[in-house]
């Protein structure tokens, strides 16, 4: 009887552990996004996680933002939809922040490679513009750091750009497009001499981006040359190389916001 009744409690003490280390994580994004998550074997990078570790991940994906939203996910239309009001939370494909930080313990979110094609600035930021620039970008992401910091029991994950093909934009374009990305990873988060702990940073950009100063072949801050879907076509998508490259990187920084915390 003895023996029984210890096999019992052994079983509802393991379930709490269990259920103690359950994290639900949301990846809002668009057709990039989607081929890591798919042909970089997210799903499975994370369930092997959890094996090694003992964790109860649970990691799910959405097109974000979609119909009636038009295609696009950069920093103005997270910040129209999240920040500004346009959301509704009874559409997932337009969650407001409200309910996505209620129901998951990280939010991630992307965008796709159009969002690199950064005009040069014209000393006039504006929040409420859609025009790509490094200066509305920044008065987006000061908005977006805001809005997270009102949720402090929610983790929030940006994926740095997705840099754009060589023959899709030109060297001047890119090099403003680094220099966002590395205004994200070293200014965003510090500038304002708060501390943002619940913030974090996937620097997909420099997995994918060409970063040599002198390479053999490609263009620098532009998509690797072998991550190239087409050496002739300019479409940015990464390849399937890249995806399942950057899908195992993924995984593994989506759990060290758990495991390593």
């Amino acid at each position: 009887m003895k023996i029984k009744i210890f096999i019992v409690m052994s079983c509802i003490i393991c379930s709490s552990c269990i259920y103690s280390n359950a994290q639900d994580i949301i990846f809002l994004h668009h057709s990039t996004g989607n081929n890591v998550y798919r042909e970089g074997n997210v799903v499975a990078w994370v369930d092997s996680i959890n094996i090694s570790n003992g964790t109860s991940l649970k990691i799910s994906e959405r097109a974000f933002p979609d119909d009636p939203w038009s295609w696009a996910n950069y920093p103005y239309d997270y910040w129209k939809l999240w920040v500004n009001g346009s959301c509704n939370s009874d559409n997932p494909r337009i969650e407001c922040m409200k309910t996505l930080a209620a129901n998951h313990d990280l939010v991630i979110f992307k965008h796709c490679f159009p969002g690199a094609d950064i005009k040069p600035d014209v000393g006039k930021p504006d929040a409420n513009s859609e025009v790509k620039t490094l200066e509305n970008y920044k008065e987006q992401y000061r908005a977006l750091r805001s809005l997270f910091d009102s949720y402090p029991d929610t983790k929030f994950m940006v994926w740095t750009l997705v840099p754009l093909h060589r023959l899709a934009t030109t060297p001047e374009i890119a090099v403003r497009a680094n220099d966002f990305v590395q205004w994200v990873k070293n200014e965003w988060l510090k500038e304002d001499g708060k501390l943002h702990s619940n913030i974090l940073i996937f620097d997909y950009f420099s997995l994918v981006a060409e970063l040599d100063e002198n390479p053999a072949n490609g263009v620098k801050y532009c998509l690797k040359y072998d991550f190239e879907r087409s050496h002739t076509d300019s479409n940015s998508h990464p390849n399937i190389s890249a995806n399942q490259y950057v899908g195992s990187q993924f995984a593994k920084a989506v759990a060290n916001v758990f495991i390593n915390k």
